[in-house]
Order: C-alpha cells, then structure tokens, then sequence
C-alpha cells in the first residue's frame, strides 16, 4: 500500500518538472530496506507503520506542504521531528532487543547517533543542491531562513529524545527467537495493520 501510494503521488500528482516527480526512487528503497531488515532491527509492525506514515507525510512536500506554516512551525520541522521520533522507536527497541547494552546508555547513544545521521543527510541534501542547482537541489537556500540546517537537526534530535523517554516507559522484553521474527512480524502487520489478506503492498 504504502509503495503504491508513493508511485501514485510521483507519477500521477507530481507537477511536470518537478523534483518529487521520481522522489519514490530514492524513497520506495528506504521503505523496502527496512522491511527486508526486520529481523535484524527487531521491527514492530506498528514502528513499520508509523515510519510509511513518515515516508508518506514527507511526500506531501509534492503538494507544496514544504512551503507552508502550521501552529506557528513550518510543515518541515514536523517532517524532521517525526523522522527522529520513529527512527528514534525503531533504533531504542533494536539496541535494546540486540545489543548486551544498558537502557541509560542507549538514552544517550540513540539521541546521538541519530543527530549523526541527521548531518549525514543534511550533507547530502548540500551535495546535491551543489550538483544540480538551488532550483533542483534538495537544500532549498531562503533568505529568512539562515538556520534551515541547524533547525532541521535539532527537530532530529528533540523526536529522538521523545522516542527514547516514551521507551524508557516500558521494560525491555527478553529477545525473540530469530526464525520465529519474520513470522510474527508479517502476522502483526496482517492483524493489526493491513487486514487479514496481508496485502499491503
């Protein structure tokens, strides 16, 4: 479902010209890798679900939604808070069900690396803008917005700390079984997800 949605929006609604019109290139391999690396991340079907609900509300930028302001706070701070938040869910419960490593020291070490990866994509988003331009370029250049980067990693940063203090609320469950993962996994997305038929691609 969520990989139809981003094709949809890409080929059918995205103006001609536009930079999001072949967006679920790079976006439809984001989704797709982390599914294909559930087990190792110790995936819950709801985190998958709320990280296409990310994907998809990124997508929105297709509508001009990068442009405009809600509550005060442009549409991207929510994008970047939302991505730290669910990367944040995601990576405290992986290192937790994994990794022989205390809860204190992942509520720091998640924050953190997850900033660091902020910075890896801010740095992508200059590269890009460098190569093809400030029109095609991924890092949009405003006057009025001098801090655009460093806004958009300190919205990283706060939706990880979010996700760590909402994980810290709830204890650490003994670690699957390995084969048994992926089973319960798709059975989670089926019951709770995306309808008994399992058809949500």
């Amino acid at each position: 479902m969520a990989s139809a949605l981003l094709v949809g929006i890409s080929l059918f609604l995205a103006a001609p010209g536009s930079t999001y019109r072949w967006s679920f290139l790079l976006l439809l391999p984001l989704v797709w890798g982390v599914y294909f690396w559930r087990d190792r991340l110790a995936l819950l079907p709801w985190h998958f679900a709320a990280f296409c609900v990310a994907i998809i509300i990124h997508d929105l930028g297709t509508f001009g939604f990068y442009k405009k302001i809600f509550f005060g706070l442009r549409f991207d701070s929510y994008v970047h808070f939302m991505f730290g938040f669910v990367a944040g869910l995601i990576l405290f419960h992986a290192a937790g069900q994994k990794l022989p490593l205390s809860r204190k020291l992942l509520a720091f070490a998640i924050p953190i690396f997850i900033l660091g990866i902020g910075g890896i994509h801010e740095m992508f988003e200059c590269l890009t803008t460098i190569l093809l331009g400030p029109e095609r370029g991924m890092l949009k250049l405003h006057p009025d917005q001098p801090f655009d980067t460093q806004k958009d990693l300190m919205n990283n940063f706060l939706g990880a700390i979010v996700a760590v203090l909402i994980s810290l609320r709830h204890r650490r469950q003994p670690a699957e079984e390995p084969s048994s993962g992926s089973d319960e996994f798709e059975a989670g997305l089926r019951k709770k997800h995306f309808g008994e038929s399992g058809d949500w691609h």
